[in-house]
């Protein structure tokens, strides 16, 4: 079931298993959170949304084979999704060769999000993500403070975008 949320409602979080089954279904409700809030967005953005979501996501899982945290904010501008794991390296952008399968998710997330970036938490690091709002989205006046995000980076934060 999906929540019905307001950008008051922010931020939302859930837990994500282990498996790389748990991907499909969580990058799903990040979506249905997101149209939950009526933000005016399109099939496109709503798709990158999806697809940056599954990336973080699966990195999360496959490079940690432990469960994660989603966290889905409102900065004031866009939406923000975080991913915390119990990785303790930051995500960083490496050349995949041609032939090579995986190594291409950071690079995705990297031409399709507003910002992006990675830092280190007490117990594993947060890996997240920022896509702007459709324009046209709401008027409401809310800010990051408001909805209980930080406006920047933790000290130590590594950001690109």
């Amino acid at each position: 079931m999906t929540p019905r949320l307001t950008l008051r409602k922010l931020p939302y979080a859930f837990k994500v298993d282990a498996d790389i089954q748990a991907v499909g279904p969580a990058r799903r409700l990040v979506r249905k959170v997101v149209e939950s809030l009526r933000l005016g967005w399109q099939a496109p953005s709503l798709d990158d949304l999806e697809l940056l979501t599954g990336e973080l996501i699966t990195n999360a899982v496959v490079h940690t084979e432990a469960p994660c945290v989603v966290c889905i904010r409102w900065t004031g501008r866009r939406i923000r999704v975080d991913v915390t794991d119990a990785g303790t390296r930051d995500a960083e952008l490496k050349a995949s060769p041609p032939s090579d399968e995986h190594g291409r998710g950071l690079l995705l997330v990297d031409v399709l999000a507003a910002a992006w970036g990675s830092y280190r938490e007490p117990a594993g690091k947060t890996t997240w993500c920022e896509l702007a709002a459709a324009a046209g989205g709401p008027a409401s006046g809310l800010d990051a403070q408001s909805t209980g995000c930080r406006s920047r980076k933790p000290a130590g934060a590594s950001a690109i975008g």
